[in-house]
């Protein structure tokens, strides 16, 4: 069974005036450039561990929102009215939280699964506490879907959300540490479809051990949803916005590059480039790159 598809969730909706686009732009370059002068963020993974599994997962664990939830779908677009500028379909959309999160709900499902082929198992690196795994679930419920990070309040997160929705047949959550080669958990990704989003951009400084140990994990494929700046067409306005807040927040910036130098070398082959057609925001899109060891 599949869920709706992702257009179908949105009804009409016409695209965010110039007016509005302007302003919002030029409001978020503010921001950026004062966080960019006045308390210059460096992504270390202490930094990561106090954004994450110190407050946001941490928060999360503590309210225990799904358990409010009428279902899983409630609990991953919950009803809250608040707009904002959003990328929906490739536009610009002025759109409440619960239309756009049940529209990303089914447009992750499109784009994963356009990707992996024929695989029965896909396992997410850096999940959190499993929200695109739950989105997978919604698409496909007949996939097992694994996922692996780093903070300990996430996973337990993620465990109880499984377990109150009884998922814990179909989605499983564990520890990961991409930086340690020799970390356990890695040999989980031998011969899988395996994905990130939005997880390489908070280890910088370790693109490229990272995406070693993913090579040498020896995994059938390898789907990299990630912001950075090294695509974005500077001649376009809201790509300025980005590049502003991607160094202002110390996103990674090598992926993309590492990959297609490994392409060079014959190391890889990339399967697939492409821009991610929705984002919550109109500061990080995210790029696509699946490709596949040699």
């Amino acid at each position: 069974m599949k869920t709706t598809g992702a257009n179908d969730t949105l009804g009409s909706i016409s695209p965010a005036s110039i007016p509005d686009r302007s302003i919002t732009y030029a409001i978020d370059v503010a921001k950026s450039l004062y966080r960019l002068m006045m308390r210059r963020v460096k992504r270390t993974a202490d930094v990561v561990d106090s954004e994450y599994n110190l407050q946001n997962w941490q928060k999360m664990l503590a309210s225990k929102s799904w358990l409010r939830a009428a279902n899983l779908t409630d609990f991953l677009a919950p009803a809250v009215s608040t707009e904002r500028l959003r990328k929906v379909d490739n536009k610009i959309l002025r759109i409440d939280q619960q239309r756009y999160y049940r529209y990303r709900i089914a447009a992750l499902g499109d784009l994963i699964l356009r990707h992996a082929g024929n695989a029965r198992q896909i396992v997410e690196l850096g999940c959190g506490y499993g929200y695109n795994l739950f989105s997978l679930h919604l698409n496909r419920p007949d996939l097992t879907l694994k996922g692996f990070d780093i903070a300990p309040n996430g996973i337990a997160a993620g465990r109880e959300i499984a377990g109150h929705f009884a998922l814990l047949d179909k989605i499983s959550l564990d520890r990961i540490d991409l930086t340690d080669a020799n970390d356990p958990n890695f040999s989980a990704i031998a011969g899988a479809v395996v994905f990130t989003f939005f997880c390489i951009e908070q280890i910088p400084y370790d693109v490229h051990k990272v995406v070693e140990n993913i090579i040498a994990a020896k995994p059938k494929r390898v789907i990299n949803i990630e912001p950075t700046t090294e695509l974005l067409d500077l001649t376009h306005p809201r790509d300025l916005v980005s590049l502003v807040y991607i160094r202002s927040v110390d996103y990674q910036t090598q992926l993309f590059t590492t990959l297609d130098e490994l392409e060079r070398q014959g190391r890889i082959r990339i399967i697939a480039r492409e821009r991610m057609p929705f984002a919550p925001n109109i500061n990080n899109d995210g790029f696509l790159y699946c490709w596949e060891p040699i």
